[in-house]
């Protein structure tokens, strides 16, 4: 239930409001009530109630006042303000702090009633909202951490003076613009290792919340790394050397380097860190094995290579050869990594971003624990993504390639029509324009235009505007009929938009850590 909380200095409106209505029934528990600002300020950082009903005018301090204060903490209050006539332009004020319940003075049980669940169906709705936004960050940690695992493996079995294909991973992350700092715990002990990272991850967290960290763990060295987010990193270098001088037979020793961009960072630590056999890339407070199976990396390297490269022949005893090398591998959380790999660079390109593609099916991916089922979900996979690669690669004619790029340049317009595309922009004969699109796509141009709108509605929604669905109607040609988008993406996809957004961001498919 949410607690409410009522402050007046007038007793018999405190105790009228307070018997009055069936808290209960509303889904309330009241709390208290007090009789002045100083009183009410109080409770509230005691008892952190969710809704406060509070008189504009009390003395020691104003409802006003109470609201300002409160909202300079980290609190999540709903607050109404009980005003009286002629007060009004006062409690205005209150707006910039996000209060916009208003109750006149003398107010009866309906307007209460109807204003306070006003305040519950908000209340929800921003809780709803900060657990999407939760689970959309624990989404982009676990996506940039396969991306970021991808590339050290990469970049750790590199030759000298090689560099990963960044332009691959580009979709993902930002590598050029945001500065990195890269801390390194020298002589940490194995068994302390769980501990320190601990203590590590509760100091970031407090002084730097939002910001991922991530760390490696290699010949007792801890390493993290994280985006640049301060002007000045004492506090941080106080704490690491603080925590370098608990007792254990070696004193650490730390130090700490920044990085413009992460190509840098990734380029230097690769250099650092490959000459070792066994790297663990902690995934939270466990240890991933990076294995150095430099040649089995080479072969898969390879062997994708040619997948993306080659004519249909090759591609076949291609596939036949990386299911066999697959075959081989015998450890999951290698395999993951290993077909992770492969999944990103084959994907990469698509029209509506590699990431949406990669996300979608990495996410069940690393629920798998079975090396056998691991290596099914992934030659079933590339088997598609080849499918669909030849498709997209195949060649159109002038003017049919020329219908595709009007489709992709023009999505929004929910007037769209192979008509009007035939009439007014290729001048051409609709019937014979659509038996082509036809024989060439092997699809019917209805069915070729929803599939891209739920594409690029996939995108949209992935990169976080789930709370503007009629934004993204009106951006894939739905125009302002958000309902009706949403019937379409059902029908195509077997979810609600919402639904999709709560896979995308590990509500069934992989829980948060």
């Amino acid at each position: 239930m949410l607690k409410l909380m009522i402050a007046d200095d007038e007793r018999m409106i405190r105790e009228s409001i307070s018997s009055l209505i069936n808290w209960n029934s509303l889904g309330i528990e009241l709390i208290g009530s007090c009789s002045d600002g100083i009183e009410a300020y109080n409770m509230i950082l005691d008892e952190s109630p969710d809704i406060v009903l509070t008189d504009i005018r009390m003395p020691g301090i104003s409802g006003l006042e109470l609201v300002e204060r409160i909202s300079q903490t980290d609190m999540d209050i709903q607050f109404i303000i009980l005003s009286g006539f002629g007060e009004f332009e006062y409690a205005k004020q209150a707006m910039k702090y996000r209060v916009h319940h208003y109750l006149l003075k003398p107010s009866n049980e309906e307007q209460i009633i109807e204003s306070m669940k006003d305040v519950i169906k908000e209340y929800y709705h921003r809780r709803a909202f900060k657990d999407l936004q939760d689970r959309q960050k624990a989404l982009t940690c676990h996506l940039h951490y396969s991306v970021l695992a991808n590339i050290i493996n990469e970049g750790i079995f590199m030759e000298d003076g090689s560099s990963p294909a960044w332009e691959v991973y580009s979709g993902f992350m930002d590598f050029c613009y945001t500065g990195y700092e890269l801390c390194y715990l020298h002589y940490l002990e194995e068994p302390l290792l769980e501990t320190a990272l601990q203590q590590i991850y509760d100091y970031m967290t407090e002084s730097a919340p939002g910001i991922a960290v991530y760390s490696i763990y290699v010949k007792n060295t801890l390493i993290l790394f994280f985006e640049s987010h301060q002007v000045s990193y004492e506090l941080l270098d106080d704490f690491m050397i603080r925590l370098a001088r608990n007792n254990q037979s070696v004193t650490l020793d730390y130090h700490r380097n920044s990085y413009s961009n992460l190509i840098q960072l990734i380029e230097a630590l690769t250099a650092k860190i490959r000459r070792y056999g066994m790297i663990y890339f902690m995934n939270g407070l466990r240890p991933v094995p990076i294995c150095n199976y430099k040649n089995l990396i080479e072969k898969l390297e390879q062997l994708t290579t040619l997948l993306m490269e080659a004519d249909m022949a090759e591609q076949q005893m291609g596939l036949k050869e990386l299911k066999d090398t697959l075959h081989d591998i015998s450890n999951p959380d290698f395999l993951k990594q290993a077909g992770s790999r492969i999944i990103i660079k084959l994907t990469a390109g698509n029209r509506y971003g590699s990431s949406i593609v990669a996300t979608e099916y990495l996410m069940t991916l690393n629920q798998q624990t079975d090396p056998e089922i691991i290596r099914n979900m992934l030659m079933e996979k590339i088997n598609r993504i080849l499918e669909d690669s030849l498709e997209t690669t195949r060649s159109y004619s002038p003017f049919i390639e020329k219908v595709i790029q009007y489709v992709e340049n023009n999505l929004d317009n929910p007037s769209l029509t192979l008509k009007w595309i035939a009439d007014n922009y290729l001048f051409m004969n609709v019937d014979y324009v659509s038996a082509r699109f036809m024989k060439e796509t092997r699809q019917k141009f209805s069915n070729y235009l929803t599939t891209q709108r739920i594409q690029k509605a996939k995108k949209l929604l992935a990169e976080g505007h789930a709370e503007q669905i009629q934004w993204i109607a009106e951006k894939v040609g739905c125009g302002n009929n958000p309902q009706y988008f949403s019937q379409i993406f059902k029908k195509n996809t077997g979810m609600s938009p919402s639904a999709y957004v709560k896979q995308m961001n590990g509500g069934e498919l992989y829980p948060p850590n």
